[in-house]
């Protein structure tokens, strides 16, 4: 038997799965077509609808790779600083982009899409790893692809300001179709997590006894490993666990059948050879990885700040349960059953998986919630065995569609908020939209643009924050502030620039060289302004300068660039 071939499945089952991930993929790509539509003279659509706060900076990533980088370094950060191999998979898309002449917009959504469809065709190449009929091979592929929660009834239950956390609505790793809208990298790492476990699953049924090797998936195995690890670290967690848990389980059985005392046993004769082998097909090749990561977030202290401050922790337990609801309440008697009858082909493997899962989103770590990528699988695969197993001999035949009807529906307000209203941002209340990096007036585009062609390589802007978002994602300059994680420190220089657009305090940035780096450009435009109203209402009682009046005093016309609404300082001659 080989674990990598023996897959069988059939061409008219590949064009269902084609069908399918084309239409599913084809959603997610409507509300960016609907976006850059109705972009007019005033507001500009950015390209990024979910979560434009990550997505603005993974066009930075790739920005530095079209330049010729390939070590990472946060421009978000005003100073200079060592460099690390960190984000390689968006720095490849530069080099890429460069390449074959594409925008950063273009590749990241090009990318987007084929890595969306090859987590579609994996996730029914695993079901088809595990159940030899087409019903259950499907069920698997359409709970997986498009499955989604109750986060909308915990926001009616429980308010908006609690109610969405639920992964559903805030984690888009979480659910497949929410990871294909969102960026590349979520789904590669999904379709890496499945193909890790379809190869795995196979190599532990019963009977397999064949080493690893290139026919039978072994040599595919360490692939995607360095794949998954240098893309998406934390996805190897929970299925590297559920291996180590799954090696003593197996050698625990093998003590009991020996029957003799724990002091008699030669461990070597109960230790599970064969799938300590396949193990180390997934855990050496990530471990070199984990390895660099662990030297470089403790030796290089602009990205060890930078990780402490990218506090990602795992919502209210209520919440996650939530977020997978219904598919854990179809899943709930397949999981009682694998729990009082633990079988070896799959369903051990599987409910190892769901525990150490469940453990690690909730184990104190900065980074819990990236721990919930590729969760959706061993939950589907309970909730097919549920269904195959349980839930169609209990309900009657005539409700067995209307049954799955239901469920989808229930599915269904959870998708349309996570991928209706950033939307909104977009095509109908611009000013939220620009509050959140969706889009922005177009004037700062054009000073992008502008400073795209003449501004010099790490030179520092100085703006609000999500003007500031998007400088390095359209330019080879940095900013003084611009994300909450990727800006070092970012309190402190989040202060600075509020002081200065405020009037609370115009030396300490522009006007004095006490700080490690030195501010050649401000922006000064709407948002610049509503910041500086919004702080000075705040505390009206408090006396403020005008230090864009000072700056204008002390610069030439030359120095001066105005954009319509948005005006800038070039002020690397005050110094």
């Amino acid at each position: 038997m080989q674990p990598f071939q023996n897959t069988d499945v059939s061409t008219q089952e590949w064009r269902w799965v084609g069908l399918w991930g084309g239409l599913l993929v084809t959603l997610t790509l409507l509300p960016y077509a609907w976006a850059i539509l109705v972009s007019d003279n005033t507001w500009h659509f950015m390209g990024i609808l979910a979560d434009p706060l990550d997505g603005a900076s993974y066009f930075a990533k790739i920005q530095q790779g079209i330049e010729g980088n390939w070590l990472f370094e946060t421009r978000y950060t005003p100073e200079q600083h060592d460099t690390a191999g960190l984000f390689t998979f968006y720095l490849l898309l530069g080099h890429i982009a460069r390449l074959l002449g594409f925008s950063t917009i273009v590749i990241y959504h090009l990318v987007r899409i084929a890595t969306s469809l090859f987590m579609f065709m994996s996730l029914y190449w695993l079901g088809a790893h595990i159940w030899r009929r087409t019903r259950p091979r499907q069920l698997f592929f359409i709970l997986s692809s498009v499955a989604s929660g109750l986060g909308w009834l915990a926001v009616i239950l429980f308010g908006p300001e609690f109610g969405t956390g639920s992964p559903d609505l805030s984690t888009p790793e979480a659910i497949p179709l929410y990871a294909a809208y969102t960026n590349p990298h979520f789904p590669l790492s999904i379709a890496g997590i499945a193909l890790v476990a379809g190869i795995l699953l196979e190599a532990f049924r019963p009977g397999f006894t064949d080493a690893p090797d290139v026919e039978n998936g072994g040599i595919m195995l360490i692939m995607i490993s360095v794949i998954v690890a240098i893309i998406q670290p934390p996805a190897m967690v929970s299925i590297g666990g559920a291996l180590v848990l799954f090696i003593i389980v197996t050698a625990y059985n093998n003590y009991l059948q020996q029957g003799v005392p724990l002091r008699q046993v030669r461990w070597i004769d109960i230790l599970p050879w064969h799938e300590i082998r396949w193990g180390a097909m997934v855990w050496l090749p990530a471990f070199p990885v984990a390895l660099y990561y662990l030297l470089v977030f403790n030796t290089n202290s602009v990205m060890a700040e930078f990780n402490r401050q990218n506090d990602t922790m795992s919502p209210n337990i209520i919440l996650t349960l939530a977020g997978y609801s219904p598919l854990l309440i179809i899943a709930a008697p397949g999981i009682i059953r694998a729990v009082r009858h633990v079988e070896r082909d799959g369903d051990q493997f599987m409910l190892l998986w769901l525990i150490v899962n469940g453990i690690v989103l909730y184990t104190p770590y900065d980074l819990q919630r990236r721990f919930f990528i590729g969760l959706i699988i061993p939950i589907t695969f309970f909730a097919v065995r549920s269904l195959e197993d349980h839930w169609l001999n209990t309900i009657s035949k005539r409700w067995h569609q209307m049954a799955l009807i239901m469920a989808f529906i229930l599915m269904l307000p959870s998708h349309a908020i996570a991928l209706g209203i950033p939307l909104i941002g977009a095509v109908a209340d611009r000013e939220a939209g620009a509050d959140v990096g969706i889009v922005l007036e177009k004037d700062y585009v054009e000073t992008y643009d502008w400073l795209d062609k003449v501004g010099r390589e790490d030179e520092v802007v100085l703006a609000s924050e999500y003007v500031s978002l998007w400088v390095p994602a359209r330019t080879s300059l940095r900013v003084v502030y611009g994300h909450p994680a990727e800006t070092v420190p970012a309190e402190e220089r989040q202060g600075q620039v509020e002081d200065f657009f405020s009037g609370r305090n115009c030396q300490t940035l522009v006007f004095s060289d006490e700080l490690p780096f030195q501010v050649d450009y401000v922006i000064w435009g709407p948002a610049e302004r509503e910041l500086a109203e919004e702080i000075r209402a705040d505390k009206p009682d408090r006396n403020y300068e005008d230090c864009i009046d000072q700056l204008a005093q002390q610069l030439d016309s030359e120095q001066i660039k105005t954009f319509d609404s948005v005006t800038l300082f070039t002020v690397r001659e005050l110094r």
